[in-house]
């Protein structure tokens, strides 16, 4: 079950909802972290696997 993030307990001081919002902001900044993180090592897997390539064919035309 995933959580409401505009849910704010009517029962929490001001401190407490300004650390829930920070907490919340963050918590969005870390998912996009991670998004990109994901995005970049997709990235380099496909250059990784476009250079195993390359060097096969290179490798096969060498030995012919």
């Amino acid at each position: 079950m995933e959580e409401d993030d505009s849910y704010v307990p009517s029962d929490l001081t001001a401190e407490e909802r300004q650390e829930l919002e920070n907490i919340r902001r963050r918590k969005q900044e870390l998912l996009a972290d991670i998004q990109r993180l994901k995005d970049e090592i997709a990235e380099v897997a496909n250059e990784i696997e476009t250079l195993g390539s390359t060097e096969e064919s290179f490798s096969f035309c060498y030995f012919f």
